[in-house]
């Protein structure tokens, strides 16, 4: 980790404290209880009183340290991180892991690392679709998504995957755009498109 970055570790401790004390209902719950407690209309511990501006203090020290060990290159981003980023805003944040390991695998003319699809497969049809989606906006990245798609019409099929993508858009909108940056799709019609047809 870069000597600049530990030197603002405290820094952006007191900032998330900060944030954390005055822009949310837990930091201001806190000082209404400290504030009620120092006027003495309750009289509970200050412990107790001070318990939610504690666990602000707690929260914002492990969020601090979480988000060093990533910016250092020492741990993925986590099931916390997808789940209050949405999935299509996790697979911005997941693509450029992928994007690295397509540019070190293009570099050393080896295939496409098979353990990191299985990976994203694994996590199900959500992670896929919104990685394959996030894969198609950068030119390097569509081999990938290529790579990517054609593992998963394995276990699921095209229509699922597109659905799960990018739930703010229809999912043949999401099958147009992966057509038009050169994706190769199952046609409509067959299983892997959608397997419960006529």
């Amino acid at each position: 980790m870069p000597q600049q970055s530990l030197t603002s570790l405290p820094l952006r401790f007191v900032l998330a404290l900060i944030a954390f004390t005055f822009g949310g209902w837990i930091g201001w719950s806190g000082i209404l209880l400290v504030l009620l407690k120092v006027i003495g209309v309750i009289h509970w511990q200050w412990w107790v009183a001070a318990l939610p501006l504690e666990y602000g203090v707690i929260y914002c020290l492990y969020m601090t340290i979480d988000g060093a060990l990533y910016r250092a290159g020492l741990k993925n981003v986590g099931g916390y991180a997808r789940f209050t980023q949405g999935e299509h805003e996790y697979a911005k944040l997941v693509a450029p892991q992928a994007q690295g390991a397509v540019k070190e695998q293009q570099q050393t003319g080896r295939a496409i690392d098979q353990s990191k699809i299985q990976e994203i497969i694994s996590d199900g049809p959500e992670r896929i679709g919104a990685t394959i989606d996030a894969c198609c906006e950068d030119p390097n990245r569509r081999h990938f998504a290529q790579a990517l798609l054609d593992a998963a019409l394995e276990p699921y099929f095209l229509l699922q995957l597109a659905m799960f993508a990018n739930k703010k858009v229809n999912a043949h909108v999401t099958i147009k755009k992966w057509s038009d940056v050169g994706l190769k799709l199952p046609a409509e019609g067959t299983p892997e498109f959608f397997p419960y047809g006529d």
